[in-house]
């Protein structure tokens, strides 16, 4: 069906031509007719099969081609089987009814859609164009020439018809801001029946001439049927493309239609036309007028879209310098603020100071209250900070909860050391309640002798508020030398560290795990040790978290994993341990939540060759709670057998409904239940053994150091322990004495 129109073109375009070439006859009439009745059917089948918003239009000019027909049959019987011409005849009034049908099913097609200012203007233009060569062809000579009455008024009706169905067929056009094939064919067929009727006008003594007239109404009819027929017919009245004014064919029709002025002047210099110079002087008035105010319009329009431009781009500038939330300058504005105070302060001599307010504990507003809520607390407190400051104090957002203050030409230290006191605690109102919030506030300070990017300060200022929300919340900090020198030694340690790992100063040590039950070892926890070259060795607590604070752990953590497991399979190829004993390595929440993590994992164990499930991964319990996004990398890991343990549990916050969604093993409870000898104690213990073991996970107790400790927890139900009273974490050299040893458990 979809390409019914074209077989309608190829079959109607053959009969078009067969009919041009036959002489006056009934056969003639015979085909003459098929092609309005065809193009009738075929407007009426494409309605129906595809449906457009607005049936009716179509129907009417279904109706309008019918009409035509009838005026045709009508004009056929008169010429063939009477053999008379009288005009105007019955046959007239079948072509005239066909025009109004037409005109209103234009007028329906449009309906609801407004032309605007330029659009009305360049239908004008091309009306009056178009009115000019009818006049002077059809109209003027009609008024001028001879015949009875009702003979001229037939003649003047043809052009005035065929100028009104144009100018609707451009005004679809302009509104539905081009045309589609289905609307060009339309256009077709309504350009060329004034050609037609010019035709007939000018030719009509003419006979062999006289077919260029019958060529251009049968095309009419054969476009106009297949308008109706082509698929893009549903979109006429609802096009998708909007009105251009600017539009290169829209612009070319207005052009062309401003030809026509010095065309008919050329005609008439050739004297292939009567003397229209008034007429043409009239028209050209017309045309200039219409023209200067679409010029008029168009400059309105372009200066009024270059306003919008302006406004646009200002707003996405501002958008881009701006947090969308807090509508606050964002990270690169407020460093840009910085340093152009600094750059006065460089001019002026005085101290720069920078304040960074990190909210505490919005998390917990945003799970407790839900992240609407949280978003609101921010609005409150870039509000809050806004009012606090001082009014040349300019506050924006880093992001987070996080915002920064720039503070020029501080003359009192003492005075934004109050600043910052009044943004530790203030109230806020978010949801119709009113909330007591803390802020860590950290403070940098930049005078006149010293000279500091501004990325650095700010830095600083960031480090500082982390010391003071590390320092439990609510108060501030100042980046002062003493912090200053502590972060100079750990960037040192740092660097020393990621040195020593190359140059292999690190070591495991392995503490066992034995079982309660049978009294043997199961597994070893890997502990790293660095004996750093000149300084001998590095307590861990002092070493682990400066790794924590760079990539460096994650690469700590590849090499404990490889060392680990590849001592463990050596140990059982040797036959130093049993088939079924462990190691469990601690791994840091950074490295948990590494997209390379699964990688790192799976290649330990195709190197090493140790199976899957002796491999122990442990991470601390706030280290699961605080990172949800490691969780996948979680779950993904354990796909590939290997087994995880929760480390330090009871020191975080996690409920026992948990356990549904992590992907746990085993459970590792924190030595500081174990070494407490309080009933309460104890019977926290027992919760938990019990509700690991509820879960299927289990349990081992850490940090066991007396044999009535091992006896209470053989009476809880324990599996596994490990501690100093079996013994403290050994070199791997260490391991075979140390498993030939009898431990009494």
């Amino acid at each position: 069906m979809r390409r019914a129109w074209t077989g309608y073109l190829v079959v109607g375009g053959a009969l078009l031509l067969w009919c041009l070439a036959l002489p006056v006859g009934v056969l003639r009439a015979v085909v003459y007719e098929v092609l309005p009745v065809a193009s009738a059917v075929a407007i009426v089948v494409g309605t129906l099969r595809w449906r457009p918003p607005q049936r009716l239009p179509w129907f009417l000019l279904a109706a309008g081609q019918l009409c035509s027909a009838g005026g045709d049959l009508a004009f056929a019987w008169l010429q063939v089987v009477l053999q008379v011409e009288p005009y105007p005849s019955v046959a007239d009034l079948g072509y005239l009814a066909a025009y109004p049908l037409q005109a209103v099913a234009l007028v329906l097609l449009t309906r609801g859609r407004r032309l605007d200012r330029a659009g009305r203007i360049d239908v004008a233009l091309v009306t009056v164009a178009m009115a000019l060569p009818l006049w002077a062809f059809l109209v003027e000579p009609t008024v001028e020439g001879g015949g009875t009455l009702l003979q001229r008024a037939a003649d003047l009706s043809y052009p005035l018809c065929d100028l009104v169905v144009l100018a609707l067929v451009v005004r679809l056009g302009a509104i539905a801001g081009g045309y589609n094939l289905s609307s060009r064919l339309l256009a077709l067929g309504a350009l060329v029946l004034p050609v037609g009727d010019l035709t007939f006008a000018l030719f009509r003594s003419d006979g062999h001439l006289l077919v260029l007239n019958s060529a251009c109404w049968l095309l009419a009819y054969l476009s106009w049927g297949a308008a109706g027929l082509h698929p893009s017919m549903r979109a006429v009245a609802h096009p998708d493309v909007r009105p251009d004014p600017t539009g290169r064919r829209r612009l070319g029709l207005v052009v062309v239609s401003m030809l026509v002025v010095p065309g008919m002047l050329l005609l008439e210099a050739v004297e292939a036309t009567g003397h229209h110079l008034l007429d043409t002087a009239l028209v050209a008035l017309l045309i200039i007028v219409l023209g200067a105010t679409r010029t008029q319009f168009a400059l309105t329009s372009a200066l009024r879209w270059a306003r919008r431009t302006e406004r646009l781009r200002a707003e996405v500038e501002h958008r881009a310098a701006h947090d969308a939330l807090t509508l606050l300058p964002n990270r690169a504005s407020a460093l840009e603020l910085l340093r152009q105070a600094q750059e006065r302060a460089s001019r002026s001599g005085s101290t720069t100071g920078v304040l960074v307010v990190d909210v505490d504990r919005l998390a917990r507003v945003n799970d407790a209250l839900g992240d609407e809520v949280g978003d609101g607390v921010l609005r409150a407190v870039a509000r809050t900070v806004e009012d606090v400051v001082g009014p040349l104090d300019r506050v924006g957002r880093l992001g987070g909860d996080e915002f920064v203050v720039v503070v020029e030409d501080v003359q009192d230290e003492a005075a934004l050391a109050r600043v910052a006191e009044r943004l530790c605690r203030f109230p806020v109102q978010a949801a119709g309640r009113t909330l007591d919030l803390t802020c860590s506030v950290g403070v940098a300070l930049q005078d006149a002798g010293r000279c500091t990017e501004a990325t650095e300060l700010l830095h600083e200022a960031v480090t500082a508020a982390a010391r003071a929300k590390a320092a439990g919340g609510a108060r501030t900090w100042f980046f002062d030398d003493a912090l200053r020198t502590e972060l100079s030694g750990q960037a040192a340690l740092e660097d020393a560290l990621r040195a020593g790992l190359v140059a292999g100063e690190l070591v495991l040590h392995y503490q066992p795990v034995v079982s309660l039950q049978t009294g043997g070892t199961r597994g070893f926890e890997a502990l790293v040790r660095w004996h750093r070259s000149g300084h001998g060795l590095v307590p861990p607590d002092e070493f682990i978290p400066v790794a924590e604070r760079s990539d460096l752990v994650c690469d700590l953590g590849r090499w404990v994993m490889a060392q680990a497991a590849g001592q463990l399979a050596r140990w059982r190829a040797d036959g130093t341990v049993d088939e079924d004993v462990h190691v469990a390595v601690n791994l840091s929440g950074r490295h948990l939540a590494e997209t390379t993590l699964v990688a790192d994992v799976a290649e330990v164990l195709a190197t090493s060759g140790l199976p899957p499930h002796l491999l122990v991964l442990e991470a601390t319990e706030t280290v699961v709670l605080d990172g949800p996004a490691m969780l996948p990398n979680l779950h993904a890991v354990r796909d590939l057998g290997v087994r995880l343990s929760l480390d330090d549990y009871g020191t975080g916050y996690t409920s026992i409904e948990q356990f549904r969604t992590l992907p746990l093993d085993a459970l590792k409870i924190d030595r500081s239940f174990i070494v407490a000898d309080a009933p309460q104690d104890v019977a926290l213990v027992g919760l938990m053994v019990h509700a690991a073991h509820t879960f299927g996970l289990v349990v081992v107790a850490e940090g066991v150091e007396r044999p009535e400790q091992v006896e209470l927890l053989r009476g809880l139900g324990c599996d596994l322990v490990q501690g100093y009273l079996f013994s403290r974490p050994v070199p791997a050299g260490e391991v075979p004495a140390l498993l030939r040893r009898t431990v009494v458990v």
